[in-house]
């Protein structure tokens, strides 16, 4: 009998000695294996500026494209009137956080500048404009940026909601960047994604006139609903934005045409998907007017823009008829609550909520923006 107990012992220890084999290969391949790519956004709305003229949209723009984002599964860093400080803290803290194969989107709303033989700088609240000087000393440079993001992440999208026009010439106008402004200047790496919500020497509107209701301006609205679109890619998505925003612009006899730089290598989604099958709606982007609880789950059918088209052609109407007419295409839309508050001001005699603000920039050494 010894014998057969020397041979299951021999067994045994093969059969122990394969198991650990294995055990360290998974280890190994578990150690070797990359980390799971990340969606990281970065996403900066300026208002309140103090020494130069306030804007009015791009804090609420710099929300509603937030919201989008986090929809389309990013975890977002939000500032909200950064200063020189908080906006250069949070960028290298972003910067950081990022790996190779990461997705990564920088969204900046607000005052810009471009000083003749510079690249486009981003503005912070706190900023002193004395002199071409004081906005390379103080402000953020959309170049680094641009080269931050692309030297460690796989894709990266950068997003600039700000006019290219002269900041220093005394008109009204909005998020400004100087003359001459264009992203011939930027060469961004490989894997890189820039858009910018005018052409150079041009102004973006914040509202497509006195009545218009809806609270984002032009190019970020038509970026949120574009950006709803399941299995469309950026690329696309930018080329509609693009579209939109300078037909629109043209229906109110005003030049905005977005511009594009692409040197991404390959196509990234925001949602991924067939075209036309929605399982969750996105957050809405924050209301005018107080809004209750919406609904957070929709049929296959649903169709986002359709919804936002209805309820802004609605708003724009603002008449009893027009406000149950979108009730009645889309009883559990994602405006809903919001013409319910329209249709108890009307019933209640009270005058519509006022419109939004008008263009993005700054005036001569105070930037340009009418208020």
């Amino acid at each position: 009998m010894a014998p057969a107990r020397r041979c299951l012992t021999a067994g045994a220890l093969r059969l122990r000695r394969l198991g650990m084999a294995v055990a360290a290969t998974l280890a190994l391949a578990l150690v070797a294996a990359p980390a799971q790519a990340a969606r990281l956004a970065l996403v900066i709305g300026n208002d309140g500026y103090s020494r130069i003229p306030q804007l009015r949209n791009a804090r609420n723009d710099a929300r509603s494209i937030a919201a989008e984002l986090e929809a389309a599964g990013f975890k977002v860093t939000r500032v909200f009137d950064g200063t020189r400080r908080s906006m250069n803290e949070a960028l290298d803290g972003f910067v950081r956080r990022i790996d190779k194969g990461d997705e990564v989107i920088f969204y900046f709303s607000g005052h810009g500048s471009q000083p003749p033989q510079s690249g486009p700088f981003l503005l912070p609240v706190d900023i002193e404009v004395s002199s071409e000087r004081s906005i390379l000393r103080d402000g953020l440079s959309l170049e680094q940026v641009v080269d931050d993001l692309g030297r460690r992440a796989r894709f990266s999208l950068v997003i600039i909601d700000a006019c290219r026009d002269d900041p220093f010439r005394q008109t009204g106008a909005g998020r400004s960047m100087a003359p001459g402004s264009s992203l011939s200047r930027i060469e961004p790496p490989k894997g890189t994604m820039i858009i910018m919500a005018a052409s150079k020497g041009q102004q973006a509107l914040d509202r497509l006139g006195d009545n218009d209701p809806v609270a984002n301006g032009l190019f970020t609205r038509e970026l949120v609903k574009q950006m709803r679109q399941p299995g469309v890619s950026a690329g696309e998505v930018l080329k509609r934005v693009r579209a939109n925003v300078e037909r629109a612009a043209q229906a109110v006899n005003h030049a905005q045409r977005p511009s594009l730089v692409d040197e991404s290598s390959s196509d990234f989604f925001f949602h991924l998907g067939r075209a036309g099958s929605v399982t969750a709606m996105p957050p809405a982007s924050p209301p005018a007017e107080p809004s209750a609880s919406l609904p957070t789950m929709v049929t296959a059918d649903y169709a986002p823009q359709r919804d936002f088209d209805a309820w802004e052609q609605a708003a724009r109407a603002g008449t009893r008829e027009s406000l149950d007419a979108y009730l009645r295409q889309f009883p559990a839309g994602r405006y809903v609550a919001h013409v319910k508050a329209r249709m108890a001001l009307i019933a209640g005699g009270a005058p519509p909520p006022p419109p939004e603000a008008q263009h993005k920039g700054p005036r001569p050494l105070a930037l340009s923006r009418e208020p």
